[in-house]
């Protein structure tokens, strides 16, 4: 598993500005950084497992609960973690069109958004043309993938285990690669 960094805006959940300080803990959490950080060492097992993504259980944009799980099983996932408030998440909204059009039948997207109001992401996705479910976001996911800014990208196996970690705005080649390299391996 690989971690890439560029530019990240910092999360905010729905409780504020307060609630976005207490943030600062890590990129995807330190198990995550750890195991990357780990199979780079010398003596250490570069095969480790990766380690899974935490669960997920959250409103749809129409108040219905979903799952992480329900998404699993068959194709990979692309999960993207993002706020309409942020521009590195709005430069990646025309990305993902792209990347959904050539890969959306081969790979399952989900994107999970911080945001008070879900007419306001709903809008967005529709803007972007992107038909792929949305989820609203809450402080538990942020604790649980220590999130400490948004756009961040996980390519998830269809076991559930985190492959790649992307964490701010990129370029639709270096996605592609990705996908094309994920896809390779199953």
């Amino acid at each position: 598993m690989t971690e890439r960094r560029s530019q990240a805006t910092p999360v905010r959940t729905p409780r504020g500005r307060a609630a976005g300080r207490s943030l600062r803990r890590g990129a995807f959490g330190l198990v995550v950084l750890a195991s990357v950080w780990a199979a780079t060492l010398p003596g250490t097992a570069a095969d480790a497992p990766a380690p899974l993504a935490p669960p997920l259980s959250l409103p749809d944009l129409d108040g219905r609960t979903r799952t992480l799980q329900e998404f699993l099983g068959a194709r990979p996932v692309l999960l993207e973690f993002m706020s309409t408030d942020c521009p590195h998440c709005r430069y990646m909204g025309p990305v993902l069109a792209r990347l959904h059009a050539v890969y959306g039948d081969r790979v399952n997207f989900l994107t999970v958004a911080f945001d008070r109001d879900a007419r306001r992401v709903r809008a967005f996705a529709q803007r972007e043309k992107h038909s792929w479910p949305y989820l609203m976001g809450t402080q538990e996911v942020i604790d649980a993938y220590h999130l400490e800014g948004v756009p961040i990208f996980c390519l998830v196996a269809p076991d559930g285990r985190v492959l790649d970690v992307r964490v701010g705005s990129t370029s639709y080649e270096s996605m592609r690669q990705s996908l094309e390299t994920l896809l390779a391996a199953r």
